[in-house]
């Protein structure tokens, strides 16, 4: 999961240059960036590696959380 979200992170990252929008869509994208990494400085080299690691982080936090949770429902169901 942590690879599919940091190749997932390359393309969005890559769109930003790809797509010919206008500045405000340009902005909202580099926002949404901001809103979504820790320590994003704007369209860089930096932020591009700290996104990239944190996007693969945040995979194997998304499965952590899932298997926590099935270890919780799983304990309530054999309780009942």
């Amino acid at each position: 999961m942590g690879l599919f979200f940091a190749i997932l992170f390359i393309v969005c990252f890559a769109w930003f240059y790809i797509r010919n929008g206008s500045a405000n869509i340009k902005e909202l994208h580099d926002s949404l960036f901001a809103l979504s990494f820790f320590g994003w400085s704007g369209m860089n080299f930096a932020s591009f590696i700290l996104g990239l690691i944190q996007s693969f982080v945040w995979g194997y936090i998304a499965v952590w959380l899932w298997d926590i949770s099935g270890l919780i429902l799983g304990k309530s169901d054999k309780q009942s």
